[in-house]
């Protein structure tokens, strides 16, 4: 049977065998089964016609078509895996229903789009093999064992509690201070001394704790500790618990202390249905290993690398910086704004366009848009008639359209707004279009914003020291843009864009217009200087920094996938 029918089928069977008011639409199915479509697609025929030929290849090192195959099979069975145990989970009250759907969704999604995440799971797959290798890091055999039996197992469950208490702002400095952390940490304390001497914490939580768990004494549900950030440390103290009960007293971040309390502990048992289903799935078993294998070395590289990134003294930089909203086509191109009252045939704009132009609503919305355009005409603000507007949108803000760029509008509302020697003021129509009779008033036409970016990188490099005063200035004058000062910023703990552009920065220099994700931005280093972590920097590094630092070195590694090369820096870094 070809590999796609065998999918479908397993797939099928499962969903068969599965609580379907867990499901929406048979979404799972039919999620998984376009995933097979997408994994043949992504990388061409060749993926199916050759077996020993390179699928991926990073910095010389392969996996090969064969392989990579077999790990989509293997990807697909794990996430029918997880739907199942969800759907168990929910049947044993450990998991509401409505998280069972999220869950479920979320499963729905990375089905999707698995064809992507495989091929980015085996770059990283030979990325940290080499890393590894270079570093001299390995997985030892206990790690590998443990990290396989998150594959057989059911895995632990704990039902928390928490118990918040806020530490109160200091009225002149408008944080935190030593007085008020004293204050919070005592009533912590006294909490903490009376559950240890019996006391309910469930009603104590809903006496005393500040969160939103509070009304239910504090429970926050049932979970395994894959579920639970372990980087927080009140999660990572619940955890660390042989038996029910609650933990110490945790400064939790600056401004709280908490208490966690295990209410109930279901010990992790060996899912009986594994070996059955992965023999009825014909899963290559050894390659299966492999890969949980692998994640186990990811995991050993990350505890290494990530030790060496908290070493500290570390450099940081304080950063200001300006942003705005990446606009339509790179912001290059000459903007237009309007204001609009759209009148539409029986007040409907989306089911103009399938009405006869013969029929009598035309006419009737083609006289009130006559009757709008001579009382502006005659001293009526526009803004003033816009709420009757059947564009619902624009009607809240008195007709006003954003910034928009030629093509943006229909083509006759286009035209319309493009003619040449247009002054503010000035009123348009009617304009008949698919969606009714609009009455325009031409606002103002300017450069595209990458210009006046540019032209303000050149003023903020100018700026010195003065770069916010010049910047707060700009955001008066500039749409959309805004000033943000962070402050000092460690390199592992921010956006990776973004922390590349920062330490290519020297101190007091100023980048010019940079394209972070769906933002525009020009960022000023202030100055650099070694310092210690504060402890939200400690934590955002235990949190990502290894991933940042992987980041780091994908984006400079070679990178063929079905033997096209798809990224060739002129240099891949020594770790």
């Amino acid at each position: 049977m070809r590999l796609i029918a065998r999918l479908r089928a397993r797939l099928s069977a499962w969903y068969d065998q599965a609580d379907k008011s867990l499901l929406t639409n048979m979404a799972f199915l039919a999620a998984i089964g376009l995933s097979a479509v997408l994994l043949v697609g992504a990388v061409g025929a060749s993926w199916w016609t050759s077996t020993f030929a390179a699928a991926v290849e990073v910095n010389g090192r392969a996996i090969s078509v064969g392989e990579a195959r077999a790990r989509g099979e293997i990807e697909l069975f794990r996430l029918g895996q997880d739907g199942a145990r969800i759907r168990a989970r929910v049947s044993a009250g450990t998991l509401a229903s409505e998280q069972g759907n999220a869950i479920l969704e979320q499963i729905n999604e990375q089905a999707t789009n698995i064809s992507g995440q495989l091929t980015s799971d085996m770059i990283d797959v030979l990325l940290i093999a080499q890393l590894a290798e270079e570093r001299g890091v390995i997985a030892d055999q206990a790690a590998i064992d443990a990290e396989w039996s998150k594959e057989t197992s059911i895995p632990e469950l704990r039902l928390l509690r928490r118990i918040t208490i806020d530490i109160e702002n200091d009225p002149k400095s408008g944080s935190p201070s030593a007085t008020t952390t004293a204050a919070a940490k005592a009533k912590a304390d006294q909490l903490l001394a009376e559950i240890n001497a019996g006391g309910d914490f469930a009603e104590i939580a809903k006496r005393d704790s500040t969160d939103s768990y509070a009304p239910e004494g504090g429970r926050i549900g049932w979970s395994s500790k894959d579920e639970d950030p372990q980087t927080d440390l009140g999660y990572s103290a619940a955890w660390a618990l042989t038996a029910v009960g609650p933990t110490n007293v945790i400064k939790r971040s600056d401004d709280q202390f908490v208490i966690f309390y295990v209410d109930q502990i279901r010990p992790s048992t060996t899912d009986a249905d594994f070996e059955k289903a992965v023999s009825e799935a014909g899963i290559d078993m050894n390659l299966y290993k492999k890969m949980s294998a692998e994640r186990a070395l990811q995991a050993a590289l990350s505890t290494s690398v990530t030790a060496e990134l908290l070493e500290g003294p570390v450099q940081q930089r304080d950063v200001s910086f300006v942003s705005i909203a990446a606009p339509q086509n790179e912001g290059l191109s000459e903007e237009v704004q309007v204001r609009h009252i759209l009148y539409s045939p029986n007040d409907d704009a989306q089911a103009a366009a399938e009405l006869d132009a013969t029929d009598p609503a035309w006419a009737a919305a083609e006289t009130e848009a006559n009757a709008a355009y001579a009382a502006i005409s005659a001293g009526t603000p526009l803004a003033d008639l816009a709420e009757v507007s059947d564009d619902e949108s624009s009607a809240q803000e008195g007709g006003l359209l954003a910034w928009a760029i030629k093509g943006t509008f229909v083509p006759e509302f286009d035209d319309a707004v493009w003619a040449d020697g247009l002054e503010q003021g000035d009123l348009l129509g009617p304009i008949k279009t698919q969606f009714g009779y609009h009455v325009i008033q031409f606002e103002a036409r300017r450069e595209g914003v990458m210009s006046r970016l540019q032209e303000l990188a050149t003023e903020l490099a100018a700026a010195g020291s003065d770069f916010d005063n010049v910047a707060e200035a700009a955001a008066e004058e500039i749409d959309g843009l805004t000033v943000d000062r962070p402050g000092f910023v460690v390199q592992y703990a921010i956006n990776p864009e973004l922390s590349r552009i920062v330490w290519e920065l020297g101190d007091g220099e100023v980048s010019g217009v940079k394209s972070l994700g769906d933002q525009l931005a020009i960022i000023r280093v202030n100055a650099i200087e070694n310092k210690p972590y504060t402890e939200e920097q400690r934590r955002s590094v235990e949190a990502s920094g290894f991933l940042i630092w992987l980041d780091d070195y994908r984006t400079r590694a070679r990178i063929s996938i079905d033997g096209a090369v798809v990224q060739d820096p002129d240099a891949t870094p020594a770790p």
